[in-house]
């Protein structure tokens, strides 16, 4: 890493470093902070000879005095050197050296005699810059990799020269870690929990990886910063860990984040652009890192499975569990420990989903654009510790959602119906969580063509029939939230399920409308007559010597362990949506002609008007085209005869319109 001597007037040199960079006093220097734009300057008070820490790294450590507080218990700073650059250092850094330095990090102190309750932390590997104003001439020793790290500079008496040494690492193998050691690693990622709040202020990513030797090591990572921890995607990636803490714990070796520690982060499918990934804008890569990546890709794409499971909405098959990669389009606050995203990945579920009800005003996001993509948006409630990363998200970010739960689930109310909904559940077991992706990346990017190929007008006209210009003859008792699903969908789609559908009636039987009055068991709904338990007549004793007994049929019947038999109309109607046509049964005692069944057998006046009815919903002789619409609500059921099983389906919650 550079290091550089600061020659000719050092108030020009400081004048030109504060273009790029802010200088910040030692009083103002703490854990957290972000350095990347900062510089501290101050004087060599103290410096120790040149040592190794326990995996044999060069280590290097002086103490600098601030000048402008040089009597403050904050205004000296122990500042540490790792690698080439102490060794450089050492060499020619000495007592009473004017330093400045830039590119370092903080770390907890952990002396209490020190005077400043932090301390610097400079290498190669994270790019420091150490700059020295001295009478002698820096001594380094010849390197063929010598450059100058600001190519436009030109070298004269009163500017500054830059020699950098660029750094040699040694990798260790994951079978050859040993406990109490700290070591350089590469891996590809098999398992990882997306950076989550830990206990405290620091943010935590658990990570499992393994190499080409068959061994894995579990890693714990922390830092107050999130965008600090790996930067990682999906299982395959590669990772490279500079100066990783390796420690034993119940007998296995795990690795954990130290001071110093540095990571790389790589995409791993094979053919893709090796750029590394990393919130630092300092950092060391050479053609040894680039064939070290590229033998890990070939590796991987051969020997590592991927145990997530990655879908798409159009090819989900509830219950489970899957990775979602998709956009943002709309999110709004439920609760204190919920949250709800409005996602979409370009293609549509097959399934009747759940639409949760939100104020216009409390969702956040483009409303027009929300309306548009309401057929391919599907609403997915993040709970617990996942919320406060949900409410930071912006509408329109691209997003991978881990271990996303889709299952069906029947509201209270509707104990017979049920949707499909998505839950990201709180915690990070099977590494739930929610990860942002950049612009730029692979996936994004594929999703971006994808998305843009998507014909919402296509979708809107082929996926539903087209919205009639006449009004409909049939009314929706509850459930006006469901979205039109086309027949032809629900022809392909698993059961039971419930939908809202809008098609005609191309036929119906019986034709002879009189026999569509059949006796019902309420409690089988079957037409038969094998749930009563006949009594005797002295059943009706006790109730005979009531004091005030109810002569109820129901009483009457219940009594003598009978069911009661209800007339219902029963009826095969065949729909047309243009997409597709379906058999659908009518069973209803009186909700969908809004007459009693059982005035229809002995009323003329009510058999009239259900054949004037039916013949307004399927006049004879009409074309198809000239059919009026039907908006009606219909459940796919499971029935079997002995041996094979079929799926059948029947109106409800519809009513026939009181102007039909």
């Amino acid at each position: 890493m550079p290091l550089e001597e600061i020659r000719g007037s050092f108030r020009v040199f400081e004048n030109s470093l504060r273009g790029s960079l802010q200088k910040v006093g030692f009083e103002h220097l703490q854990v957290g902070c972000d350095c990347a734009s900062k510089y501290v300057q101050g004087t060599v008070a103290a410096s120790y000879p040149l040592s190794k820490v326990g995996n044999g790294t060069s280590f290097f450590k002086i103490i600098l005095q601030e000048s402008e507080n040089p009597c403050s218990k904050a205004g000296a700073i122990n500042t540490y050197m790792f690698g080439k650059l102490a060794e450089e250092c050492a060499s020619v850094v000495h007592q009473g050296d004017i330093v400045v330095v830039a590119g370092f990090s903080m770390a907890k102190s952990t002396s209490e005699a020190d005077g400043h309750c932090c301390r610097l932390e400079v290498s190669d590997e994270a790019g420091s810059t150490i700059y020295i104003k001295m009478k002698r001439k820096i001594k380094t020793r010849e390197s063929t990799h010598q450059v100058c790290t600001r190519s436009s500079n030109t070298i004269t008496g009163s500017e500054t020269i830059a020699m950098p040494v660029t750094p040699s690492y040694t990798y260790t193998p994951l079978n050859r870690v040993k406990g109490g050691t700290i070591v350089n690693l590469y891996g590809a990622v098999k398992f990882f929990k997306p950076p989550y709040k830990c206990k405290g202020t620091d943010y935590c990513s658990v990570i499992t990886i393994v190499d080409q030797s068959d061994a894995k090591l579990i890693c714990s990572l922390f830092n107050v910063n999130r965008d600090a921890l790996p930067q990682i995607y999906k299982n395959g990636d590669i990772v490279r860990f500079h100066r990783i803490k390796i420690k034993e714990f119940s007998g296995q070796l795990q690795g954990i984040s130290s001071s110093g520690f540095a990571a790389l982060t790589f995409d791993g499918a094979v053919g893709t652009p090796v750029v590394p990934r990393t919130s630092s804008k300092l950092f060391t890569f050479t053609d040894e890192d680039r064939k070290t990546i590229e033998d890990l890709r070939i590796w991987v794409a051969s020997n590592l499975l991927n145990s997530a499971v990655v879908a798409k909405l159009s090819g989900i098959q509830p219950p489970m569990y899957f990775d979602l990669t998709c956009q943002l389009v709309g999110k709004a606050k439920l609760d204190g420990s919920s949250y709800l995203l409005k996602v979409w990945d370009g293609t549509k579920c097959p399934f009747t989903y759940w639409k949760l009800h939100v104020r216009e005003d409390d969702l956040e996001g483009d409303s027009v654009l929300i309306h548009r993509l309401r057929n391919l948006t599907v609403d997915v409630v993040v709970y617990d510790n996942h919320v406060q990363l949900a409410k930071s998200l912006k509408v329109g970010t691209f997003i991978r959602l881990y271990s996303l739960h889709a299952k069906f689930q029947s509201p209270e109310d509707e104990p017979d119906v049920s949707y499909l909904q998505f839950h990201l559940h709180g915690g990070t077991t099977y590494g739930r969580g929610i990860t942002s992706l950049p612009e730029g990346h692979a996936d994004v990017e594929d999703l971006k063509k994808f998305l843009n190929s998507v014909d919402l007008m296509e979708d809107e006209s082929s996926e539903s029939p087209s919205e009639p210009e006449n009004a409909y003859f049939t009314l929706l008792r509850d459930h006006q939230h469901f979205e039109v699903t086309a027949l032809s969908t629900i022809l392909n789609s698993r059961s039971p399920q419930p939908y809202r559908i809008r098609a005609k009636l191309r036929q119906f039987e019986p034709e002879k409308l009189h026999q569509s009055v059949k006796l019902h068991c309420p409690q089988c709904n079957l037409l038969c007559k094998h749930c009563s338990n006949p009594k005797a007549i002295a059943s009706l004793s006790p109730l005979a010597t009531q004091k005030d007994p109810l002569w109820e049929p129901t009483t009457i019947a219940q009594a003598l362990g009978l069911v009661p038999l209800e007339y219902v109309f029963v009826m095969k109607f065949m729909l047309d949506d243009g997409t597709g046509t379906l058999n659908v049964y009518l069973m209803d005692c009186k909700d969908f002609f809004q007459i009693p069944a059982s005035e229809v057998l002995t009323n003329n006046i009510f058999q009239e008007n259900i054949e004037r009815i039916m013949n307004k919903l399927c006049p004879s002789g009409t074309n198809l085209d000239d059919l009026p619409w039907l908006d009606c609500f219909i459940k796919s059921y499971y029935v079997t005869d002995g041996r094979e099983q079929q799926i059948c389906y029947r109106v409800f919650d519809t009513t026939i319109a009181e102007d039909v």
